[in-house]
């Protein structure tokens, strides 16, 4: 994605706190001007500058902040999906395994197999 901003930007900010880690990347910067007009007759001339941008947040610990600082460009397209914890899985499984059950148990009464 494409971010503009006032004023130039570092090519890698990480923000670490509470556990989480906040991530914005900044490449590829190009600069440009934006005339638009003012409250009275003239106009307003304003600088900006334009980067290939990424921002990435996650815990600090599930993602690999070394190497984002020095290889962010390899970053520009990343985007972090928590994977299901052991709890979360074993939950989803039971859930599946139930609505089997429910299905087997119709099943067996409809047909009287068994």
């Amino acid at each position: 994605m494409k971010a503009r901003f006032s004023q130039q930007q570092l090519p890698v900010k990480i923000i670490q706190k509470d556990g989480t880690a906040y991530v914005y990347i900044c490449q590829n910067e190009t600069q440009g001007t934006d005339t638009y007009p003012d409250m009275g007759d003239g106009q307003t001339t304003e600088t900006y500058y334009e980067y290939d941008y990424n921002e990435i947040i996650a815990p600090a610990d599930a993602i690999p902040l070394d190497d984002i600082q020095t290889h962010s460009e390899n970053y520009l397209d990343y985007i972090y999906k928590p994977s299901a914890t052991l709890q979360e899985r074993v939950a989803a499984l039971e859930r599946n395994q139930s609505e089997l059950d429910t299905i087997f148990t119709e099943v067996v009464n409809e047909t009287g197999i068994l």
